[in-house]
């Protein structure tokens, strides 16, 4: 039976956030010579955060690393743009997580989740800020446990991750749903007996779950 049920964030529960480049561009603008266009901005900010991105899968970023490291992409940033914008306001104003958003669904099946008694849990390949960048779309109140790989100083596919958050759960791995847009992290998974899915929101196939509305048809098999 299954008494857990852990999601992947990003391609899961979050997506990519729909016109915030753009509302970002009008807020550097004041402060950048010229001013700022939405294109011009995505454009310098993407090679930037690819470089940073890898720095988080090479789980460089540790909970006490979190802050200098976000300060550091914000004062490149700003020094390639040759804006006169703070670094540390443009951080507390624009953390990542405002650069996502909630999937379909996202919120009601956490909802029913929880009201059905199982044990929720995120496990994502991020910075050790997980609980925040849920709490701030409004989701960490239906989720029990946060594991990010940054944390737990474990990356996902690696099959020690999977039996970590096992452990922490206190379950066997048949208890456990697990839902992921990666192969690579269903099939580990899937090895190490948990009831693992593909996810690909949008994306109708076989065999993968491409509305969130066909987990509860999955957990009430």
């Amino acid at each position: 039976m299954i008494r857990a049920v852990v999601f992947d964030r990003d391609g899961v529960l979050m997506r990519p956030a729909r016109g915030v480049v753009r509302r970002f561009a009008e807020w550097l603008a004041p402060c950048t010579p010229g001013g700022l266009e939405a294109d011009a901005l995505l454009a310098t900010l993407t090679p930037i955060w690819e470089r940073y991105a890898a720095e988080i899968r090479r789980l460089k970023v540790p909970p006490e690393e979190e802050t200098r490291f976000w300060l550091e992409m914000a004062r490149e940033l700003l020094r390639r743009l040759k804006s006169r914008c703070s670094p540390a306001e443009l951080v507390a104003t624009w953390p990542y997580y405002r650069f996502i958003e909630p999937t379909v669904g996202a919120r009601p099946l956490l909802e029913w989740l929880q009201v059905q008694g199982y044990t929720v849990a995120v496990l994502s390949n991020t910075t050790p800020s997980l609980r925040e960048s849920l709490a701030y779309h409004g989701l960490a109140e239906f989720v029990d446990r946060f594991f990010a790989s940054n944390t737990l100083g474990l990356l996902k596919p690696d099959g020690r991750i999977f039996r970590r958050v096992g452990e922490e759960l206190g379950l066997p791995p048949e208890a456990i749903a697990y839902f992921d847009d990666y192969p690579d992290n269903v099939r580990v998974a899937r090895t190490l007996g948990w009831h693992a899915y593909l996810v690909r929101l949008g994306e109708p196939g076989p065999e993968v779950v491409h509305d969130l509305d066909l987990i509860y048809e999955i957990l009430e098999r």
